[in-house]
């Protein structure tokens, strides 16, 4: 009963979004701001309890070349305790075989969340390009299966990067070879966040009592999308609300696939 009334909401929602702008350079708050943070020339084998993840990439011990992740982060950006579970998904993906790079968009530009004011949406999209670039310079990366894993914030970006606009935006040639979204969105007041001409894998995950980025339009909108042959999915937890700050939500890229709409994901 509780998971047809969810859906019911999700359809009703979807029926009520108005026709949004599928340009993405239109949807962007001028100035553009396209210029990247830096990132760490070296590597790191591992993540301990003092190390700082912030624009650092970690990578598996030997030569490789491994399967990548770039993380992108919450409204809360990485500072302070609440925003530990970053570190907990990168060190996941280190030790699943993942070459990991923690993207801090807020403090190198002197933010600290999205409470007062926060970086324009195109940072993130040049961010995102410039992380791409980055590991795909190395040689132990595996140039073919570079990912994006974004939370909240972070997963508007993961929206954005699958339309090719995005990366027409930042001038890149480069592609992920697929993006997730936690705790994202299909569209967010008057901006459509995932863009029709979408042509990389998308996965979002959603929260169902997320009253910041409600869930609502997104699947007619999948639905219609999957129907033209994009490569798009969806999944709503009926019992989350909003943040994505618990590392008891999905470990970033690698266990997304296998979890079950009726089961929010455990620690």
């Amino acid at each position: 009963m509780q998971l047809r009334r969810l859906w019911a909401a999700l359809a009703l929602g979807a029926a009520l979004m108005p026709a949004l702008a599928q340009d993405l350079r239109t949807q962007l708050a001028p100035p553009l701001d396209l210029k990247p943070v830096a990132f760490a020339s070296e590597a790191k084998e591992s993540i301990g309890m003092f190390t700082d993840v912030a624009n650092a990439v970690f990578k598996p011990a030997g030569e490789g070349p491994f399967p990548a992740v770039v993380l992108m982060h919450t409204c809360g950006g990485l500072k302070g305790a609440p925003n530990a579970h970053m570190k907990q998904h990168a060190q996941t993906l280190l030790a699943a075989g993942h070459v990991v790079l923690v993207v801090d968009s807020f403090g190198p530009r002197g933010f600290d969340n999205c409470a007062a004011r926060m970086p324009g949406t195109s940072t993130g999209i040049a961010d995102a390009y410039a992380a791409l670039a980055h590991l795909a310079a190395r040689p132990f990366v595996d140039k073919a299966r570079i990912y994006q894993a974004g939370y909240s914030w972070g997963a508007f970006m993961s929206a954005f990067l699958a339309s090719p606009q995005s990366a027409r935006l930042a001038g890149s040639d480069l592609r992920f070879a697929a993006t997730v979204a936690h705790y994202g969105s299909c569209a967010i007041n008057e901006s459509v966040l995932v863009l029709k001409d979408i042509d990389r894998p998308l996965l979002l995950l959603m929260g169902g009592r997320d009253g910041e980025v409600p869930p609502a339009p997104c699947f007619p909108l999948l639905e219609e999308l999957k129907a033209a042959g994009s490569r798009c999915n969806g999944t709503c937890f009926p019992r989350p609300r909003t943040a994505g700050t618990s590392p008891a939500w999905p470990r970033a890229a690698t266990c997304t696939t296998r979890r079950s709409p009726r089961t929010p994901p455990r620690a």
